[in-house]
């Protein structure tokens, strides 16, 4: 069995796409090549692939598990040839990094700049993103590791929590609820609510704290920035809920934080990373800088009085 480079991608172009001819046209070839070169694969492989009909093109169950090889194997191959390339140019290496918008705020810069003392010569490739594409970089190899909530199905994942923070409402200073030390979720009924999109670890920690507190709350405003939500509440337009690592991206802000409590939920962050995967060189120093800025930020928030987080 020996299948080329150029036929896996014509395999993985084909799982993607609803047609042979939008798989063709996506890899710029002519359709009747792409169907040729699927039927060489399947001729190799021994296996049908794909359900052809006049309207669509469905993976079989075989054509499902060859995609899903094909794209490992691609991976793998592209991964090796960054880590070659940058043995050729003089450089020690490339680690990718996924991490959430909180993390990259209040931990990373501390970490990276440690970093870059040890090891000055291996680059580091930072993606910001929410929960949900911090985790898809990791599955589709697209990045080494990800700094965020535990996914919620960890079928290849392997995840190693640092620590946890708190849910806090965040409100104006001349709201009712700022002059309490603590609030209670069900205090939120009625408000008007900010919520984070839902494909947010702080939409998750959100939910399942109104689900406790058995509270019915649809958000007056969704954004996908956590600044975005801030400029609102600030704004006067309704309180939010944020985790306390989220701090550091509005410090100064003319806001109040207070802890939420009945219940007091944690959300537990840590390093997400491909189960069986070799990590680039160096990746073990720059995870331990990592956890160890994380712990201090997470120590700090849990030891400062709210009173100091006006």
């Amino acid at each position: 069995m020996n299948l080329t480079y150029r036929q896996l991608e014509i395999l993985i172009a084909a799982a993607d796409a609803e047609s042979f001819s939008a798989a063709a046209a996506a890899l710029r070839i002519s359709q009747p090549t792409l169907s040729e070169s699927i039927r060489r694969i399947e001729t190799e492989l021994g296996v049908r692939l794909f359900e052809r009909t006049t309207r669509s093109l469905k993976l079989t169950d075989d054509g499902r598990f060859a995609a899903a090889v094909a794209r490992e194997a691609v991976r793998d191959f592209r991964r090796a040839l960054d880590r070659l390339s940058a043995r050729g140019d003089g450089s020690q290496g490339r680690i990718r990094i996924a991490a959430l918008p909180s993390i990259a705020s209040a931990a990373l810069p501390e970490a990276l700049k440690a970093f870059r003392r040890t090891h000055p010569g291996v680059g580091v490739v930072l993606n910001d993103v929410q929960h949900e594409r911090a985790v898809s970089l990791v599955a589709e190899g697209a990045a080494d590791l990800a700094v965020t909530i535990k996914p919620a199905r960890q079928d290849e994942l392997v995840f190693d929590e640092i620590g946890s923070d708190t849910a806090h409402l965040v409100c104006r200073p001349d709201h009712p609820l700022a002059r309490r030390q603590a609030v209670r979720w069900s205090e939120l009924a009625g408000l008007p609510f900010i919520g984070i999109t839902r494909i947010s670890s702080v939409r998750r920690l959100t939910d399942a704290a109104f689900v406790h507190a058995e509270l019915a709350i649809e958000p007056h405003y969704e954004v996908e920035q956590i600044p975005s939500a801030v400029a609102l509440v600030e704004a006067g337009l309704g309180v939010t809920a944020l985790p306390s690592l989220t701090f550091p991206m509005f410090k100064g802000r003319n806001l109040v934080m207070r802890p939420l409590v009945e219940p007091r939920l944690r959300r537990n962050v840590g390093f997400v990373t491909l189960a069986g995967r070799t990590l680039p060189d160096y990746s073990a120093a720059l995870m331990e800088v990592l956890r160890t800025s994380l712990m201090r930020q997470l120590s700090g928030r849990a030891s400062a009085p709210s009173s100091a987080r006006r």
